[in-house]
């Protein structure tokens, strides 16, 4: 048993025309990708996966468990360090989440679709080389998370009017210095002491530039990263390569994505208001995570921003 892997020994280009007659290839962009499913326990094709994903250039810089059979593993490249250097908030781009989830009696697989992250972020790429290598590590069999977007749209994704795009950062303070910063956000981080753990940290090339990855397991599903996807995902494979949830040092100062731009980006379908899952669900849980992350920098907040009153208010 295990991941069988009919994409590897394709040639780049081969690969590239196998997906434009099976339809992976397209205009628009969906948010994740489903990997080729594992016949066996998760265990067993989170090690198979590391294997795959070093020897297409990946290095694993954290994982964790967010819930019960599920696990993630958070990568990154030479690639992807080098898109983030040339990218003004570039950090944001820099780790790449791959999901493994129980579903019955097998692991479904998915992750992070670079190209979509590319736009959603305004990197100076489209992350395309990032795709391939992924794809020819975990296979890729589909998308799924969300109609298909254009890179256009992406690039200035706002899902309502009134709420934040990719510009506007969530302000978690600052500090006298880059060093002081980046030592006591992961100390906190990983204490444990708020109900949050320290899942990678990667330090971008040339620039006093830090990203973290902070799992959120409190007891607050407002503020619990697990709970937060399964209340608007439903079905096996759920988005849970959305998480962590990214913490960026840029110089001496702290910023996180609203989750009202950054979950929006990564669940766009998802209804304002009605139905079993909508934003309007949520709309405690923007003020409850950046109230955590603020507890977790705490760095020095000159104005703390305001919030409008979550999803389903303008």
């Amino acid at each position: 048993m295990g991941m069988t892997r009919l994409i590897r020994p394709l040639s780049v280009g081969m690969f590239c025309l196998g997906l434009l007659f099976s339809g992976l290839a397209r205009a628009g962009l969906q948010p994740f990708v489903s990997g080729t499913q594992y016949e066996g326990p998760v265990e067993e094709a989170v090690a198979a996966s590391r294997e795959s994903l070093s020897e297409e250039g990946f290095e694993v810089v954290g994982d964790y468990a967010p819930t019960e059979g599920v696990h993630v593993l958070a990568v990154t490249s030479d690639a992807l360090l080098e898109t983030a250097s040339r990218s003004p908030r570039g950090g944001y781009g820099a780790v790449m989440s791959v999901a493994f989830e129980r579903d019955g009696e097998v692991t479904r697989i998915s992750y992070m679709n670079p190209q979509y992250v590319a736009h959603g972020y305004r990197l100076e790429s489209d992350n395309e080389s990032v795709f391939l290598a992924l794809a020819s590590a975990l296979g890729a069999t589909g998308y799924f998370g969300a109609e298909p977007i254009s890179s256009v749209n992406l690039r200035t994704y706002q899902y309502a009017f009134g709420l934040e795009t990719f510009k506007d950062a969530v302000d978690l303070g600052s500090f006298g210095s880059f060093d002081e910063a980046r030592d006591g956000i992961a100390r906190r981080a990983a204490s444990g002491d708020l109900g949050t753990d320290l899942v990678y940290r990667v330090r971008i090339p040339g620039k006093r530039q830090e990203v973290f990855g902070v799992a959120m397991q409190t007891d607050d599903p407002n503020a619990n990263g697990a709970a937060l996807v399964q209340s608007v995902d439903h079905d096996a494979p759920r988005g849970y390569a959305f998480l962590p949830y990214p913490v960026l040092l840029d110089g001496s100062a702290a910023e996180t994505l609203s989750l009202r731009f950054r979950m929006a980006l990564f669940f766009p379908d998802l209804p304002m208001m009605g139905g079993d899952a909508s934003f309007f669900k949520l709309r405690s849980a923007p003020d409850a995570i950046n109230s955590l992350l603020l507890d977790v920098v705490d760095g020095e907040v000159y104005q703390e921003d305001q919030s409008s009153g979550g999803f389903g208010s303008f």
